[in-house]
């Protein structure tokens, strides 16, 4: 409220006279105790204006609805338009007394206003587009959506999101700082038509409220808003998509719902239906991610008497974590374990998908056998993968059983994968080679087996083309390749399999210096070292 002081005029003559001449001026004068009111007195030009103005009587809505609702708001200054007019206000006191001065813009003036309001209402809208925008988590973009439209558009917004079975979830946010969130029956929702009509995507445009309309919503309208006057509901889609309703209420204190908020209701809900839409997409496809994470990563490593066990997965598309390499490893019943180790051709989902039919079959064919046949299980598979169209794979299968002397019996065949590693123990890496076709390439393929012994300390290595094939070094195009493998693997004389697996991946990753980079996969199979041995000794101190 601004007081004049200075320069101000002689009020020196009777009221009656007063009257007279403020009649005499253009502009509306409102002579109230305070902001509010009671009104004391009123000008011809404020009668015009204002026809429910009555002496004695408080500055309310249905009388003067621009100086209560700039009351209300303790604003000195308003601009907006009544009754078809464009009007502008300013607060004064004079003599203890609150002045309010109101005049009616001309074309030109209503035209810059309408501009300036056209502009408030844009920055409005793109403010919407960013916060909305900032988040893809469903949850965080609801709550940001019923924050916006508080004090803009209304003093209270609530969401009702999709139903999911018989119930659905709402989010409330006012009056004021008030925040809160529950569940509520499609029952009580469909008692409220137009609620109802918005949620299911068939109210295309804002619609206004009823209060008996909101008495079926006292599940998730605060009361002291329920009973206003003024409530629009608006629906959220995005493609024909429903994504939820949008209501909007506001206190007594504040206009009803004119068509230019309507229209600013429409045009908000367009960005905020893309925004609900995009999130709840996003949720879905995370949630899909998320189960095909934990269904296609390699379950951990069982434990073994007389046998250590390692691995490291690494896969190309790493946010995802699903990859085209696949292993396996059980507990035999015959003592030791049964695994097998493969890699599908390509790579990210669709080379996990295989992936992952592939170990599933090859696990059944474990649960029903009595006895393993490795080859035959490479053929059985080799069939499924032709008659469905797959793509290729590679894959080494077999068992790794301890002997009595310490050492231990590993039996493999392979369908076309990279030969596998032992690290023995006077510190040589050896090529255990074990020729054999590719699964899926022809209908009737030749496949290899072999055996061999790890000596108490030794380890075998099996891995996926991914480390070999890993670009990088000083050019960023240099192959890791199999020299610098074997090398890596000769340095490792002395560590637990777990360790070596660890050690190789971190090599890789070294020479990738974070370029892309195919699935990598590794496993590792040790005898133990005896108990008093040199390898035993670095055992020992590795784990202090």
């Amino acid at each position: 409220m601004t007081e004049d002081s200075g320069g101000g005029g002689i009020w020196g003559c009777a009221p009656a006279q007063l009257g007279e001449l403020l009649d005499l001026v253009d502009e509306a004068v409102v002579i109230c105790d305070r902001a509010d009111g009671p009104v004391r007195g009123f000008n011809r030009a404020a009668a015009r204006l204002f026809p429910g103005l009555r002496p004695g009587s408080p500055v309310s809505m249905s009388a003067a609805a621009p100086l209560a609702r700039a009351a209300a708001q303790q604003a000195e200054h308003f601009s907006t338009a009544y009754e078809g007019r464009g009007l502008s206000g300013r607060l004064h006191t004079a003599g203890g007394l609150t002045v309010w001065l109101v005049h009616q813009v001309s074309g030109a003036q209503e035209a810059e206003a309408a501009l300036a309001h056209e502009r408030e209402m844009s920055a409005f809208l793109e403010e919407t587009t960013r916060r909305l925008g900032a988040s893809l988590h469903h949850g965080r973009t609801v709550h940001a959506l019923v924050d916006i439209v508080i004090p803009k558009l209304a003093d209270a917004s609530v969401v009702v999101l999709p139903a999911s079975g018989r119930c659905t979830h709402w989010h409330r946010a006012g009056p004021g700082d008030a925040r809160c969130s529950g569940e509520v029956a499609v029952e009580t929702l469909e008692r409220a038509p137009k609620v109802a009509d918005a949620l299911y995507g068939l109210q295309p445009r804002p619609t206004v409220l009823r209060p008996q309309e909101m008495d079926a919503l006292d599940e998730v309208v605060p009361g002291e808003l329920g009973q206003g006057e003024a409530a629009l509901v608006v629906q959220l889609t995005a493609g024909g998509v429903p994504a939820g309703a949008l209501i909007m209420l506001r206190g007594a204190e504040r206009a009803r719902f004119d068509d230019a908020d309507i229209d600013l209701a429409h045009r908000f809900a367009v960005r905020a239906g893309l925004a609900l839409t995009t999130a709840a997409l996003y949720s879905q496809q995370a949630h899909t991610i998320a189960v095909l994470q934990t269904s296609m990563a390699p379950e951990p490593l069982p434990s073994a008497d007389g046998l250590r066990l390692g691995a490291a997965y690494r896969p190309a598309a790493e946010a995802l974590r699903i990859s085209g390499d696949f292993y396996h490893v059980a507990p035999s019943t015959a003592g030791g374990v049964t695994f097998f180790f493969g890699d599908v051709s390509g790579k990210g989902a669709e080379a996990a998908v295989v992936a992952g039919q592939v170990r599933q079959s090859m696990r059944t064919l474990a649960m029903v056998e009595r006895e393993p046949e490795p080859l035959g299980d490479l053929r059985l598979l080799n069939d499924l993968m032709i008659s469905a169209g797959h793509r290729f794979t590679t894959l080494v299968t077999g068992s790794a059983r301890p002997c009595d002397d310490g050492s231990v019996q590993v039996e493999i065949a392979s369908g076309g994968h990279l030969s596998p590693l032992v690290l023995r123990g006077d510190g040589k890496v050896a090529e255990i080679v074990c020729e054999g076709m590719l699964l899926g390439a022809v209908p009737d393929p030749s496949f290899g087996r072999t055996e061999c012994r790890l000596d108490p300390g030794e380890l075998m290595l099996l891995y996926s083309d991914g480390v070999t094939e890993a670009r990088g070094g000083a050019s960023g195009r240099e192959i890791y390749g199999d020299e610098r493998l074997v090398d890596a693997l000769a340095s490792c004389g002395g560590m637990q399999a777990p360790s070596v697996a660890e050690r190789l991946e971190l090599l890789t990753t070294e020479w990738l210096a974070g370029r892309p980079h195919d699935d990598i996969s590794i496993l590792t199979l040790q005898a133990p070292p005896r108990r008093g041995s040199v390898s035993a000794a670095a055992r020992d101190s590795e784990g202090s």
